[in-house]
């Protein structure tokens, strides 16, 4: 169980910009759109991870701790992103309120998730996967809770994003880290 909390804890660092997202969509009168979209990338993230995850068990199960590499690295790049962007607010353009349109940018700012979620499956022993599986079901279940209430009590404010935005790389890295040492849950 505890397993499975960290890989929620995890899901849920690494798609802090998506619960903003969603803020920002809800707040602005889209908020079927915002979970409908929310809820099907979710899907298309975790059930992409499981695939992806399972396809790399198959392919290379000597090499499957080298994947910690690539959250590491994405960590260690949002890091150095964060360093080089000046202090102007960048204006975050918005999709229409389609539920196409948000599915598309809740994607595309799960990338991170995804790699992460990936190597968890692909990383972790096939009788162990069930956790990995609920503990992304439980983050989901716990963002979209946060975001809908959130919606209801604050607006999302500059510091608390870049409070988040500067934490994220470092769980990806703490992610990455995990996957690349040899513990318990490895398949190999």
């Amino acid at each position: 169980m505890f397993f499975a909390l960290s890989v929620a804890s995890a899901y849920i660092l690494t798609n802090i910009d998506g619960l903003f997202a969603f803020l920002a969509l809800a707040s602005t009168g889209r908020r079927f759109a915002a979970v409908a979209g929310f809820l099907l990338a979710q899907v298309v993230v975790i059930g992409g991870a499981i695939v992806v995850g399972g396809g790399a068990a198959i392919l290379a199960p000597a090499d499957l701790g080298l994947l910690g590499i690539v959250p590491v690295a994405l960590g260690f790049r949002e890091v150095l992103r964060n360093r080089r962007r000046t202090e102007q607010a960048v204006e975050k353009s918005l999709p229409t309120g389609s539920v196409i349109g948000a599915v598309a940018l809740f994607l595309a700012l799960s990338t991170d998730t995804f790699v992460l979620m990936a190597a968890f499956f692909a990383d972790t022993r096939p009788e162990l996967d069930r956790f990995v599986l609920s503990g992304a079901l439980m983050a989901v279940a716990v963002l979209l809770g946060l975001g809908i209430g959130l919606n209801r009590l604050l607006k999302p404010s500059a510091k608390t994003e870049k409070f988040f935005e500067r934490l994220a790389p470092l769980v990806m890295i703490a992610a990455g880290l995990y996957i690349l040492m040899d513990t318990q849950t490895d398949g190999f």
